[in-house]
């Protein structure tokens, strides 16, 4: 019996032969694989861009946030 963490490497291994087997069963297959691949690396890369533009802001600037109200007297 395989451990966990070897199936589960052995899974990702597994997975581009199965999508690929699924995308030349149909037509509509392959295009709603393309689709999903799109949809998911376009918001990926987004996600990248964000946290990079935070990351890099933070180091640029590290006080810059906003600062608290005055307190009213």
């Amino acid at each position: 019996m395989q451990s966990l963490p070897s199936q589960f490497v052995q899974s990702i291994l597994d997975a581009p032969g199965k999508f690929i087997d699924i995308a030349m069963a149909d037509p509509i297959s392959a295009v709603l694989i393309l689709v999903g691949a799109v949809l998911v690396g376009g918001a990926s890369a987004v996600f990248g861009y964000l946290s990079l533009g935070a990351v890099v802001s933070l180091v640029i600037r590290p006080g810059s946030g906003r600062s608290p109200p005055p307190e009213a007297k």
